[in-house]
């Protein structure tokens, strides 16, 4: 049986922390991204919705995956 040899592992860098938003804030940003895109739907056989932003030029493919518009 052969003695295995520990290598050192580099430590790895901090993270930066990331300044604290307020939820007023997180929500501007959330609505911020989702401005003009097009709120599309799909229901599962347990009955949750899941709900998708999606850019109005790919709302098609979209509804081919069995999502609808609202």
């Amino acid at each position: 049986m052969s003695t295995s040899v520990k290598r050192p592992r580099p430590r790895k860098p901090s993270e930066e922390a990331v300044p604290v938003l307020s939820h007023a804030d997180q929500l501007q940003a959330l609505h911020k991204r989702e401005e003009g895109k097009t709120v599309m739907y799909k229901q599962d056989a347990w009955g949750h919705i899941e709900t998708r932003f999606v850019r109005t030029q790919n709302v098609k493919a979209w509804e081919e995956k069995g999502f609808f518009v609202r």
